[in-house]
């Protein structure tokens, strides 16, 4: 059995400039709203419980600062804490400042460690997922962990962002440097304290395997630097910062990874993303919808492969595809597009703070466009058929419904179930988390 609280944290950052004036509304002002000023503290709690994890707790707590008000519900800055730590090793510190003065300074520094971060290969359906290989009662079984390895990661990023004069276009620039290690999974650890019936056998891994075969060579098996360069044009009429009621936002991303910086190799990546927001009833009712296309030319090394150009993880997952696995699809090019009809059911006020209930039917899909070149010529006839497909099946799509519970319009707690329509690629998922999908 598995409890667990997580946070989701989209790797974008916000672009609307605070300077705007408040949503064009009058909820707000009205005797039914309790009206926002100073700083906010938003604390919440995060804690998992399982067998091959242990005990994580810790706290995701955002302090946002209204000044006098006239900004509701934007605010002028924010400082949003996380710290968590699991008996058996997985760490989730971070700090992240934003400051919507003259300018946007965005500047954030973390170090993670997952000991079981998600491994599903290249190409999607390329790479077979077999949940039998991982299920105990299966007759097919290899091992519990084996789509995963341990991930350790240490990261600063810092962007500034202007807007054009006289324009709704902002420019973007700035810079993350990034340490990963990479290993195998610590079995040992892993199987600490565990039922006998319950042990995870030490065998070879996805991760392991892909090694083996020559996929990831012996210069970035074992993590490496992930040094970046980043710039963007962003277009940006949204009402608000979370879950606008109406506008668009449109970006054009570029992130430059180049071997003068310590990295392996160059690479160029590329984001074309666009999200419009459309009031259906106002302050009650809106459809939001996100397309993207993202390529990559060059050469990354597996370990920041499901890095996209913006900084957010993907694809499949809470950032990009809901119900398909965690970076189930890391590829050279692919194109997705998230549908949501975004409900704000019931309004209250309770300790003092503004809260609202919502719910989000969505439905989200994505298309592999180009795969990631792979040699399989050491594998044997036996190897390729276990673990790699010739299908031509490229469509990876999810339907799914969320609820939210939300506080002074800004902070997010969500109970969201997402199932993925195509076999292989995901099932049924149930997220706890923090946020908007976007």
């Amino acid at each position: 059995m598995m409890l667990m609280l997580t946070a989701t944290v989209a790797g974008q950052t916000d672009t609307l400039r605070a300077g705007r004036e408040a949503s064009d509304t009058s909820l707000f002002m009205s005797d039914k709203y309790i009206a926002k000023t100073g700083y906010n503290l938003a604390p919440l709690p995060e804690f998992q419980i399982d067998p091959f994890i242990g005990l994580y707790l810790g706290i995701y707590s955002t302090i946002f600062d209204y000044g006098d008000g006239r900004l509701y519900p934007n605010f002028y800055r924010s400082l949003t804490i996380a710290a968590a730590h699991g008996t058996k090793g997985k760490t989730n510190f971070g700090l992240e400042y934003l400051d919507y003065g003259r300018f946007l300074l965005s500047a954030k520094v973390s170090y993670t460690r997952s000991t079981l971060y998600p491994f599903y290969g290249y190409n999607g359906y390329q790479t077979i997922y077999d949940s039998d290989y991982h299920e105990s009662s299966s007759a097919s079984y290899i091992t519990a962990p084996f789509y995963n390895y341990e991930q350790r990661v240490a990261r600063i990023a810092v962007f500034i962002q202007d807007t054009i004069p006289g324009t709704f276009i902002n420019w973007q620039a700035g810079a993350d440097i990034a340490h990963y290690n990479t290993s195998r999974v610590d079995f040992e650890k892993l199987n600490k304290g565990v039922d006998d019936t319950d042990i995870a056998p030490d065998v070879p891994t996805l991760y392991d395997q892909y090694i083996a075969w020559g996929i990831i060579g012996s210069n970035e098996k074992d993590g490496g630097w992930a040094n970046a360069l980043r710039g963007a044009l962003v277009y940006d009429t949204r009402d608000r910062l979370t879950n606008p009621m109406k506008g668009i936002w449109t970006d054009f991303t570029l992130r430059y990874t180049p071997s003068f910086l310590g990295n392996n190799d160059n690479a160029l990546q590329i984001a074309i993303t666009h999200r419009h927001y459309i009031t259906l009833v106002s302050e009650k009712l809106s459809f939001a919808y996100r397309l993207r296309y993202d390529a990559c030319f060059g050469s990354l090394p597996f370990y920041t492969r499901q890095v996209l150009a913006d900084g957010t993880e993907g694809f499949g997952g809470t950032g990009t595809l809901w119900g398909i696995h965690q970076n189930r699809i890391m590829a050279r090019q692919f194109v997705m597009a998230n549908f949501e009809l975004r409900a704000k059911l019931v309004r209250f006020r309770f300790i003092k703070q503004n809260w609202y209930l919502g719910a989000v039917p969505l439905f989200h899909t994505g298309y592999l466009i180009k795969p990631i070149e792979m040699d399989l010529s050491s594998l044997t006839p036996v190897e390729q058929q276990k673990y790699f497909s010739n299908t031509d099946s490229k469509w990876y799509s999810s339907y799914g419904l969320g609820g939210k519970l939300v506080m002074n319009e800004n902070t997010v707690i969500g109970l969201d179930w997402a199932h993925s329509i195509n076999a292989g690629a995901g099932n049924n998922a149930l997220y706890v988390g923090f946020g908007y999908t976007f």
